[in-house]
């Protein structure tokens, strides 16, 4: 039975290729089909594996739930408020459909090295599953280094909830004489779970009901061989257990397209490895246009609701690509009163610590068109009045130009919007009326 997976990949158009070496040609047929729209990659052969990149657009996230990439925003926080609902639902059947392979074996996947520093094949597109006895699961995505043992090294990020389940239960696993905690990484799966598995929500927020809400429809899970844990189903599925053993892990390229440094971060035992038949891999290109995009769009909900609170007249939010989708955003709102623009810029900020520049247009303006945007800074503002700029605010440790010692950096907020002042009338675009 082919999956939904597979469905939807076989509806995009793709551009295809015969054959690739997983030693930095997958990456640049990546990133040359990611000039602009980035185009679907399909590469039949690596290492007698299927590989698909550049999935995750804007666009292709849409279609994948048959909405319009506009409404996406919306669709998001209806399904945050509805992920009690969210269904997993286990799947003896689906079990059948996957072949065990030694664990050794996967030194043999298409896993790339992308780029010419790092320190090995990664990782990039896997969702990280583990279970905590008070929180619940959690399903999140990390960069995990190939080691030439086999095992793994995963980065976990400090603030993020699989550092805090780690550090939780690592003490009590090693002194009941297990190896670790348990651990499973699903590739190949639906847009919509990879988004999901993006979205910060509370430590007990349950990303896979989440993807369950984001698709209207349930989650089809298998139970673990090795591990005490429900996977949902992907193309390839790797057990674990995250043991309180470290080891290098870096360099790295980070969402800037920048090297992140080299840190001790923890290793990874593998106990089991799944496939399905034929299985197709999933690339995420580090710095391209899928990652900016898993990284950014879950934010946009977010801060949606936060600017929202400030002003109510809110449009619609968009973190913009130019910027990594995480550093610049573009807000639209219905302006009510004058202060309207300046509120919505403090409130932006507030609502995304990372943002350093956030432009507040009215929403005649498509804040997915940057002609559309710089046309509003053009005619709509005046630098001494509607520019506002923070100094020595915490911000985003991506940012190259930030003072990472004292981790701080300057943030910008831009009015682009009309001033109520002088009235709509004098900032009106013409418009050709219907020939009748």
């Amino acid at each position: 039975m082919e999956s939904d997976y597979r469905k939807f990949i076989n509806s995009l158009d793709k551009v295809k290729i015969d054959s690739a070496n997983k030693i930095f040609e997958i990456s640049k047929v990546l990133n040359d089909n990611d000039k602009g729209n980035a185009n679907t990659v399909m590469i039949e052969n690596v290492n007698g594996y299927k590989v698909v990149g550049n999935l995750c657009t804007r666009e292709n996230v849409a279609k994948s739930l048959n909405i319009k990439p506009e409404d996406l925003m919306n669709h998001m926080i209806k399904a945050m408020e509805n992920e009690p609902n969210g269904e997993l639902v286990l799947d003896k059947e689906l079990e059948n459909q996957y072949v065990d392979d030694e664990v050794q074996k996967i030194i043999e996947y298409p896993i790339p090295t992308y780029y010419g520093e790092d320190a090995g094949p990664y990782l990039t597109s896997g969702i990280v599953i583990v279970k905590d006895k008070d929180e619940g699961v959690n399903a999140s995505i990390h960069r995990i280094l190939i080691r030439p043992d086999g095992n793994l090294v995963i980065r976990m990020v400090e603030q993020r909830h699989l550092h805090y389940i780690y550090h939780k239960n690592i003490e009590n696993a090693i002194k009941e004489g297990k190896e670790g905690i348990d651990v499973a990484i699903a590739i190949g799966v639906e847009p919509a779970l990879l988004l999901a598995a993006s979205t910060s929500g509370d430590v007990s927020f349950n990303e896979l009901k989440y993807a369950s809400a984001i698709m209207n429809k349930p989650i089809k899970t298998i139970r673990g061989k090795t591990v005490d844990l429900e996977i949902p189903e992907a193309e390839f599925i790797i057990e674990g257990k995250i043991t309180n053993k470290n080891d290098d892990e870096g360099p790295f390229v980070d969402i800037t397209g920048t090297y992140d440094v080299i840190r001790k971060q923890p290793v990874i035992k593998v106990t089991g490895l799944r496939t399905k038949k034929d299985p197709i891999f999933h690339a995420l290109l580090p710095g391209g246009t899928e990652h900016k995009i898993l990284m950014g769009l879950p934010q946009e909900p977010r801060m949606f609701k936060g600017i929202r609170n400030t002003v109510p007249s809110v449009k619609n939010v968009a973190l913009t690509e130019g910027s990594c989708c995480w550093l610049h955003a573009v807000v639209s709102i219905d302006k009510k009163t004058q202060g309207d623009g300046k509120n919505a810029i403090l409130a932006a900020l507030a609502a995304h610590p990372s943002l350093k520049h956030v432009v507040i247009v009215d929403d005649d303006i498509d804040i997915y068109n940057p002609v559309d945007v710089e046309y509003a800074i053009a005619t709509r503002v005046q630098s001494s009045r509607d520019v506002i700029i923070i100094d020595g605010a915490k911000g985003s440790s991506l940012d190259p130009s930030a003072d990472h010692k004292m981790k701080l950096t300057a943030k910008m907020g831009i009015d682009a919007t009309m001033d109520l002042t002088k009235g709509k009338k004098e900032f009106i675009r013409a418009v050709v009326p219907e020939f009748k």
